[in-house]
């Protein structure tokens, strides 16, 4: 076994920087309260700034001296803790997804992030290395990579080698490779619905700008806008919308920029990032759906963005799902998952939920604008605006019930659903968690009930659900996988 090892000794820094991004918002807010000229203003500021960088130091240097791994017979062992010491043995064959990141702040040393993961592991990696080179990074991602293999572990060959010796796999040549192209990026960042996130946050930072303006600047700027009245709300509104539409590109292109897919035998490797890259390594084996998502900029256009989920991988930026094609146009989307994903076929012949459903889904989506719209029109003239509110409602609730359908070919189960998105899910029968019917008084009046599946993903599962399908075909496909699990017994 070889002996343990330290990460590298930049972690400290490393640590302690990422430490100090939780206090930015504390340090920043107190820039503007209160005089930091006066003694106790110094006492409470300056002071309190010191303590946190040098907590943040003790911090990083703690974590990196009680911080052992070490990478042998077929496990990678780690053990940290200053006070409550931990130790972790993951097995080579546990592994589920291997994630190499080089962030800025690892960069600014030449080093990587890996993070390790195992099926059911929480939010958090199984194990995380935080500083590390890019070569060792790599030699610990080929030692332990030898499970994504379709071999049974006391198969391996060379099982008790020393991982030192396993060299770095990037001359190695993909069997398939596909890359975003420059324009298609350009698309997928003007069309991201990250604007949704960064608009909310745009808006939050405008509401508080007079308190870090000072007033007579705010005065003389606003006064126009205050003075006019709604059109200072509706400059406000396009300021926000611009400002949140430019942040939400910028990030989509550093995030999305140098997006590639490379298959090498059994694994994925999906690299991507400007500032922040990242790689990360799926086991082909482990995935357990593959679901198509078109949202409504991108779907008029004739563009849609593919995920996988898998037993392990996944980020909390893509809802602990996987994207393997930011943006592509759906009748190239067969060809690229028969090179990745074989046995999976999107050509399927979906039965869509009965005409009996659509009045549910218009009064699903309706009745809530309707009521508020009309407590609104008895208080104020301004109610009538609601009725624009409720037409877009009862136009999603259309969209919802005209894009709700399902089918089962053979061991495959497809769902097509919408909320704002349209999601179409397909996942082979011997993945599947679990499947439920759900049939409510008002749906059993109709003969009509709600059938969902679950499947295992990064954290403990994901589950897709279509509304108000004939109780009928709901009972087939619960029938379905029950004689499957009737043959298992």
């Amino acid at each position: 076994m070889t002996n343990l090892k330290r990460i590298h000794p930049a972690t400290i820094i490393i640590a302690a920087i990422l430490a100090l991004k939780e206090f930015i918002i504390p340090i920043i807010i107190s820039l503007f309260i209160g005089s930091t000229t006066e003694p106790i203003g110094f006492f409470r500021f300056e002071y309190i700034w010191i303590f946190i960088v040098l907590m943040a130091l003790i911090t990083g240097f703690l974590r990196w001296l009680f911080f052992k791994y070490r990478v042998s017979e077929g496990q990678l062992y780690v053990q940290h803790g200053v006070f409550v010491r931990k130790k972790r043995f993951i097995y080579e064959h546990k592994v589920q997804s291997i994630d190499i990141t080089a962030g800025l702040f690892q960069r600014m040393f030449g080093l990587v992030k890996l993070k390790v993961e195992t099926a059911g592991g929480g939010s958090e990696p199984e194990v995380s290395l935080l500083g590390v080179t890019k070569d060792e990074a790599y030699q610990i991602r080929n030692y332990l990579k030898k499970n994504f293999k379709e071999q049974k572990h006391n198969e391996y060959a060379g099982e008790n080698e020393d991982f030192s010796q396993i060299g770095n796999d990037e001359t190695e040549q993909p069997d398939f490779k596909w890359a975003l192209s420059t324009s298609r990026l350009w698309i997928a960042a003007l069309t991201s619905s990250g604007i949704g996130l960064t608009l909310s946050a745009v808006i939050a930072l405008l509401s508080q700008v007079e308190q870090f303006l000072p007033e007579a600047v705010y005065d003389r700027v606003f006064s126009f806008f205050r003075d006019s009245g709604l059109w200072f709300i509706i400059f406000l509104l396009f300021t926000g919308f611009l400002i949140a539409w430019l942040i939400s590109i910028l990030a989509h292109m550093l995030k999305y920029g140098s997006f590639t897919i490379e298959k090498y035998g059994n694994e994925l490797v999906i690299s991507r990032g400007i500032i922040e890259k990242r790689q990360l390594t799926i086991a082909l084996n482990r995935v357990t759906a593959v679901s198509i998502e078109k949202t409504i900029l991108r779907q008029p256009l004739g563009f849609a963005t593919v995920y996988v989920e898998s037993a392990g991988g996944g980020s909390v930026d893509e809802q602990f799902s996987t994207v393997v094609l930011p943006l592509i146009r759906p009748q190239e989307i067969q060809s690229i998952i028969n090179e990745i994903l074989p046995q999976y076929k999107l050509d399927h012949s979906l039965t869509p939920v009965p005409r009996r459903a659509l009045f549910r889904a218009l009064r699903r989506m309706a009745l809530l604008p309707i009521i508020a719209t009309c407590v609104t029109c008895y208080f104020t003239p301004y109610g009538y605006w609601g009725i624009i509110i409720i037409l877009m409602a009862l136009l999603l609730g259309y969209a919802q019930y005209r894009d709700a359908a399902t089918n089962i070919h053979d061991d495959f189960i497809c769902f097509r659903f919408r909320k704002i998105k349209q999601v179409t899910v397909i996942s082979e029968k011997t993945k599947i968690q679990a499947i439920e019917r759900h049939v409510s008084i008002l749906q059993m009046r109709k003969q009509l009930a709600s059938i969902q599946f679950s499947v295992l993903s990064s954290i403990v599962g994901r589950t897709y659900k279509v509304v108000d399908q004939d109780e009928h075909i709901a009972g087939e496909i619960l029938m379905w996988l029950s004689k499957t699990e009737q043959k298992k017994d």
